[in-house]
């Protein structure tokens, strides 16, 4: 628990010395998103030590390089056969171009969601598969509640347990709009432990 405690006021104190508060207008609600979720996405990090993981992000631009070479297709083929021949093909590569980002649509709507971390928490041995952690939030529009979820997969069983708070922004922000990253912390160090001693007890 010593030692525990030393980690979680060293990593605060790194904070302190190597980067100035978050300080943001906190009139702007997606400046207050954004800000609490990269505060938590380091908590995680660094405080846990977990490994990012990409692959998320990496379809999403999969799916947004595959529309930019259709718009370029289009452009370069126009260039070397003037319109109308290159009519049909125009026709294809903007039909095409919808279609990805209809795909795109679908992709971020129901398997990015408001996921902004996949963090992996390799087994020190290397023997056992990586256990999956997800941060998720929300905060509507004209709305202090933020809500943050933590999700965490077993490496072995692959089910989902999830928890999660709802706190009005206030309460880590203070009136000149800098982040109170002690109080901020407390919160996801409690989601986050939370799941973890439910998996040392299955």
């Amino acid at each position: 628990m010593a030692a525990a405690r030393n980690g979680k006021s060293g990593l605060l104190e790194k904070w302190r010395i190597d980067e100035k508060p978050v300080k943001i207008d906190k009139w702007d609600g997606a400046a207050v998103k954004n800000s609490l979720d990269d505060a938590a996405k380091k908590v995680v990090l660094e405080k846990y030590c977990y490994t990012e993981n990409f692959q998320l992000v990496d379809g999403r631009l999969l799916i947004c390089t595959v529309s930019c070479l259709f718009a370029m297709l289009a452009l370069v083929w126009d260039y070397l056969h003037p319109f109308p021949e290159s009519r049909p093909v125009l026709a294809c590569c903007v039909v095409s171009y919808f279609i990805m980002m209809g795909i795109l649509t679908l992709y971020t709507s129901y398997k990015e969601k408001n996921i902004f971390l996949v963090a992996l928490q390799r087994d020190p041995a290397g023997m056992d598969p990586d256990q999956v952690w997800q941060l998720s939030s929300s905060l509507k529009r004209f709305d202090d509640q933020y809500t943050l979820r933590v999700s965490f997969a077993d490496g072995k069983s692959k089910k989902w347990r999830d928890s999660e708070f709802t706190k009005s922004v206030s309460a880590f922000f203070d009136e000149n709009g800098t982040l109170a990253m002690d109080q901020f912390e407390k919160c996801v160090s409690e989601l986050h432990d939370a799941l973890a001693i439910d998996k040392k007890t299955k």
